[in-house]
This record gives structure tokens, C-alpha cells and sequence, in this order.
């Protein structure tokens, strides 16, 4: 499924034949026992004094996460937390133990009250932040004879046009974009090339792993189907 996800995205971000595609773009899966991103795009250094090193990564990026996921995975949610942001989430109201440990020991759990469903919500949040942290490039300045120099290390997702949304816990919600935030670019983590300003987009009817199946036969109209049903939010 994730490799099927993967194909969907690439035909989405390159488009085929003469129907063009989105362009650079960025996908996150939030599910019950890990939390993938994609990136599609070269993620080449965009200041102008950065240079890359280490290796050259692919287009087409995934990464999976299996220590951040809803329920299977709960208890390793609590653990990706310093103990200062858990201290900060139960100053606000939301006892962050307590809804791992709910989720982790009943992994069939649904969401029905307002209060679970904005629990659900806020972990979410947290497995799209530390996914995508794990996910982007870094930079960091180095001064050399020549003056002030960047190195970048992975992708330069800065300026990546869309931001997509997938999983239960996003197709279902109210306010995905919420959620989707939560992986964008931060002051207090400036040397993380996170998305800056893209438009978000929620794969509303839940179909991007069979629209990858679809295109091994038919890409022109798995491209069709993912254009038209990518909702924009």
C-alpha cells in the first residue's frame, strides 16, 4: 500500500502525457501503527551561498515512521515528547499519557465525543510534526575563507506547492488543515527545510494507493481521477 501511495503522488506531482501534474509536492498518512511522508521533488539548495552534502536524494522520498502511529504505536508518541512539551500539552488540558495509554491499550478504539476526537486530532499533530522533522533536509551555516557558507544536508522542501493529507484521522476531521500545520516551517527549528507556505489538500475520498494501482494500467486516468478528487482546503 505504501509503495501504491507512492506511485499515486509521483503521477500526481509529474503529471503524464500532455496532462500536466501539480508540481513539487508533499503527503502525509497518518495511520494507527506508523506515519509515512512523501516528497516529491528534487529539493535542490535554494540560498544562494548552500551547497549540498552527503549524498543526493531521490525524487520520489518516503520515509516511514513506525514508532509514530495513532493506536499501535501510542505509547512510542509519548516517548518522541521531551518533557517539557508534555508539560506544555497538560498545562493546556490535554493529559497526553493518558490518551496514548488509552489508545495503545485499545488499538479498536473509536473517536466519538468532542473531547476524543480533538485528542485523536492533537496527536496527529504531533506524529505530523516529528514525521516531517525526520523527513526534511537540514542546513547549517559554516564560515570558511570565502566568507559565510550553508550546508545542506537531504531535501530543501521550502518552497513545496502542495501539502497533502491522508489517514483516517485526517480524511474525517472537520479541520484537517489544523493537523497539516503542524509540519510546517518553525522558528524554533529554522534549520529544518519544512514546507513554508503550501496549499493544502486532503485526499478527501481516500483513493490515492488504488489510483497507484490504477496507473500500472491506466496513468492517464488514475492522473484524471487524482486532479479531480485531491480536495483543496
Amino acid at each position: 500500500t505504501p509503495h501504491a501511495v507512492l506511485m499515486a503522488a509521483e503521477l500526481l506531482s509529474k503529471g503524464y502525457g500532455v496532462e500536466s501534474g501539480l508540481g513539487d509536492l508533499m503527503l502525509v498518512d497518518v495511520g494507527g501503527a506508523t506515519t509515512d511522508v512523501y516528497s516529491l521533488a528534487e529539493g535542490l539548495p535554494k540560498l544562494a551561498n548552500a551547497v549540498l552534502s552527503g549524498l543526493e536524494e531521490p525524487f520520489a522520498k518516503r520515509t516511514v515512521e513506525g514508532d509514530l502511529g495513532m493506536r499501535y504505536s501510542a505509547l512510542c508518541i509519548l516517548q518522541s515528547l521531551q518533557p517539557s512539551e508534555i508539560s506544555y500539552y497538560e498545562k493546556q488540558g490535554f493529559s497526553v499519557r493518558d490518551a496514548c495509554q488509552l489508545r495503545h491499550e485499545d488499538v479498536s478504539f473509536l473517536s466519538e465525543t468532542e473531547k476524543e476526537i480533538d485528542e485523536d486530532e492533537k496527536l496527529a499533530s504531533i506524529c505530523i510534526d516529528k514525521a516531517i522533522s525526520r523527513h526534511v533536509g537540514t542546513i547549517k551555516s559554516v564560515y570558511t575563507p570565502m566568507g559565510l557558507m550553508y550546508h545542506q544536508i537531504g531535501k530543501d522542501l521550502t518552497q513545496t506547492k502542495y501539502f497533502i493529507g491522508t489517514g483516517g484521522v485526517i480524511v474525517n476531521s472537520k479541520h484537517p488543515e489544523n493537523m497539516l500545520k503542524s509540519g510546517l516551517i518553525k522558528k524554533e527549528l529554522a534549520h529544518e527545510l519544512r514546507p513554508n507556505h503550501p496549499t493544502f489538500m486532503v485526499d478527501q475520498d481516500y483513493i490515492l494507493s488504488a489510483m497507484g494501482l490504477l496507473s500500472l494500467s491506466h496513468p492517464e486516468i488514475a492522473l484524471n481521477i487524482l486532479k479531480k478528487r485531491m480536495k483543496t482546503i
